[in-house]
């Protein structure tokens, strides 16, 4: 077949795959169009506020009540002393007692010192706002009977048992609760072992005498600087 006799085909009636150029289009460039970004919202803290108020720390700064936060403070040596009174209403309490230390429900005296120790180390199951786990590293309760005096006011009259309470840590917080605790855990002891002689007693006096250690340092009750004066 001549070669000359196809030149004249028009070439646009023949398939598009078969002679048709295929142009592929590359883009290099950027998109200029940008991915949205998340949008900034300002984010709360979960927790809550722990900021004391400036004049009772067991309220935080919005008047609700709270347990002072303290592992910012530094762990020092505390030691707190307290005392309290149970006056007796009647004579027999005291006679009970200078005879010996009986009484129907066994020794009064080491009973109530070992109630005030185990008071002092309840004290945060007593008082809701006390830090429990302080690790106490001692306790010491002494329980003495005091005469009847005329010098004492009507009070004194029948006699009374004087508790006094030294409690100590190695800690963040102090342990002036658990000091006022023991003696009042000793004083209700006394109370509960007494009182088929004497319901009448009345158990008052309760206060701090001293505490050492943490950011107030050393205090003493001023009655008690006297004494040691006179």
């Amino acid at each position: 077949m001549a070669k000359g006799k196809w030149t004249n085909i028009p070439t646009h009636i023949l398939s598009p795959g078969a002679n048709a150029t295929r142009i592929r289009f590359h883009h290099h460039g950027r998109s200029t169009t940008q991915p949205e970004e998340p949008s900034k919202k300002e984010t709360k803290p979960a927790s809550l506020p722990t900021t004391d108020d400036t004049d009772l720390p067991h309220l935080n700064r919005s008047q609700n009540v709270h347990m002072t936060l303290i592992d910012e403070k530094p762990v020092s040596k505390r030691l707190a002393t307290a005392t309290c009174l149970v006056h007796f209403s009647n004579q027999r309490p005291w006679e009970l007692l200078r005879q010996g230390p009986g009484s129907r429900k066994g020794d009064v005296f080491s009973i109530a010192r070992i109630a005030g120790i185990t008071a002092a180390k309840k004290t945060p199951d007593i008082v809701p706002l006390c830090h429990p786990g302080l690790g106490l590293t001692g306790v010491e309760v002494d329980v003495q009977l005091l005469d009847p005096s005329a010098d004492g006011g009507k009070e004194m009259k029948h006699g009374a048992m004087h508790v006094t309470a030294t409690v100590s840590c190695v800690g963040r917080t102090g342990v002036e609760m658990e000091a006022m605790t023991a003696t009042m855990g000793a004083a209700l002891t006394v109370y509960d072992m007494l009182k088929a002689v004497d319901k009448g007693m009345v158990i008052g006096g309760v206060k701090l005498l001293e505490k050492m250690g943490g950011k107030s340092g050393h205090w003493i009750r001023d009655e008690v600087v006297k004494d040691e004066w006179m």
